[in-house]
């Protein structure tokens, strides 16, 4: 099956590029994931799967998991961008700007909906075309580079949001929360049920990955400098 990032997310990202005022890149993206959120319960019996994958989870489960991160990663980016290398073709650090998404509540409802949807395109393409996965990856992971390429270059996310909001750098600090987080979670993930299905595996170890920048975010982001005494 393809890959749940970048492979996803890359089939449907096209669209922000082609109508940025039309869709919620943020919604598209975490929705084209969302169905595969679902593989973190693999095998504790939780009614999730198949019904990730099933035309009405589109709303009952991948809507209300795409909203939640939608809200979590608007809180958390520009903190994490502001600890992002700060080279020119990607400008990772332009995507603390995704922190007010300037769209209409109805347009990231919908594009949450279509990005979801459009995993479950890629999925059936791959069912009837099996041969396809291992190149799918690579076509997935080239696109989705060019995409941010072309983001980055365009300085597109400031085009759209304006500039990212201010936030202070504390990198040691940062990453050691990061560490801190993910890699205990990391070591837990070969031990847990369904661990030998790659796709299950792979949506625990991005899943790890985030809370440890989530985590990072939120501590880092949460500590402000005493005010300077005023003068006698």
């Amino acid at each position: 099956m393809p890959s749940t990032f970048p492979t996803h997310p890359a089939g449907i990202l096209p669209l922000k590029l082609w109508r940025p005022r039309w869709f919620d890149g943020v919604a598209l993206t975490l929705g084209a994931a969302s169905p595969d959120v679902a593989y973190l319960v693999d095998g504790s019996g939780l009614p999730v799967w198949p019904l990730s994958h099933e035309l009405h989870g589109l709303i009952i489960f991948c809507l209300p998991v795409t909203l939640l991160g939608c809200l979590m990663v608007r809180r958390a980016i520009p903190v994490i961008a502001a600890h992002l290398p700060a080279g020119r073709t990607f400008a990772l650090r332009d995507y603390g700007a995704l922190r007010h998404s300037g769209h209409r509540w109805w347009i990231t409802v919908t594009s949450a909906i279509i990005g979801a949807a459009s995993h479950l395109v890629l999925d059936g393409l791959e069912a009837w075309y099996p041969d396809i996965e291992y190149p799918a990856h690579i076509v997935g992971l080239a696109a989705m580079a060019m995409i941010a390429a072309i983001i980055g270059r365009g300085r597109l996310l400031r085009r759209w949001h304006g500039d990212p909001p201010p936030a202070d750098r504390h990198p040691v600090r940062f990453w050691s929360v990061v560490a801190a987080v993910a890699v205990p979670l990391l070591a837990v993930v070969p031990f847990l049920p369904a661990a030998f299905l790659p796709h299950t595996t792979g949506v625990r170890v991005l899943t790890a990955l985030a809370l440890g920048l989530l985590a990072a975010a939120a501590i880092v982001g949460g500590r402000r400098a005493a005010p300077a005494p005023s003068p006698a």
